[in-house]
């Protein structure tokens, strides 16, 4: 009877609100697949690190400029990546969540890089913010991350300033003047002499990722790696 009613209930469901992709809202068997088979098929991984200022493809974890991280981009903001975050990120559906981890999961893999002497920390949210949203999308990806590869996950980052969206603010200074002091360390103890891989979902213009780099280091952490779902 049970297993009866979920059926009749999922055809209500399908017939009021029929699946559909989340990013080109075409027609799928089920909503739980989240994409149709043409748009999953356009996503592509990267398989190697890059500088975030001139987005030349690294060598390992090796430097070609002087910046405070390097950045390793699961892939580029294309379609249909910006639905799946966007979907995740707003609405928090548990299976695009998935999808997003093991897109990072995989792309590690393929780096090569040699993750055992690293720890994991993410990007955090202004207290207001996340009890407006109720979820961190980068505390939550960090963690199945860190669970998957068997690393410490770190939750020392502290937002205090309530800032603008960075996406509101196009210019790449107003971007660093946005940024600028949002951030303390709760834990200084527990990131020196660390190399930390540090987790948001999106890098744009690199300015959150650098800003949190720099105070990480400021308190002793050692090679940091800036690991993201998509480089826009």
């Amino acid at each position: 009877m049970i297993k009866i009613i979920a059926q009749l209930n999922k055809l209500a469901s399908d017939t009021v609100f029929p699946p559909v992709c989340v990013n080109c809202k075409s027609s799928i068997p089920d909503q739980k697949q989240f994409l149709c088979q043409s748009c999953f098929d356009e996503i592509r991984l990267n398989s190697a690190l890059y500088c975030p200022k001139c987005m030349s493809r690294l060598p390992g974890t090796d430097k070609c400029h002087d910046t405070s991280y390097v950045l390793a981009p699961a892939s580029r903001f294309e379609a249909p990546i910006p639905s799946l975050i966007h979907t995740f990120k707003y609405k928090k559906i548990e299976g695009i969540g998935t999808i997003l981890c093991a897109m990072l999961i995989s792309y590690l893999k393929e780096t090569g890089i040699d993750l055992s002497r690293y720890v994991i920390t993410f990007v955090p949210l202004h207290k207001s913010k996340f009890r407006a949203r109720g979820f961190n999308q980068a505390q939550i990806i960090a963690s199945v991350v860190s669970d998957y590869f068997s690393l410490p996950c770190l939750d020392v980052l502290k937002r205090v300033k309530n800032n603008p969206p960075q996406a509101k603010t196009k210019d790449f200074s107003e971007r660093i003047k946005n940024i600028s002091e949002c951030f303390q360390i709760t834990g200084p103890e527990s990131v020196s002499g660390k190399n930390i891989i540090l987790i948001d979902d999106v890098s744009t213009s690199g300015a959150t990722l650098n800003e949190i780099s720099l105070l990480l280091k400021k308190y002793g952490a050692q090679k940091i790696i800036g690991l993201v779902v998509a480089k826009a």
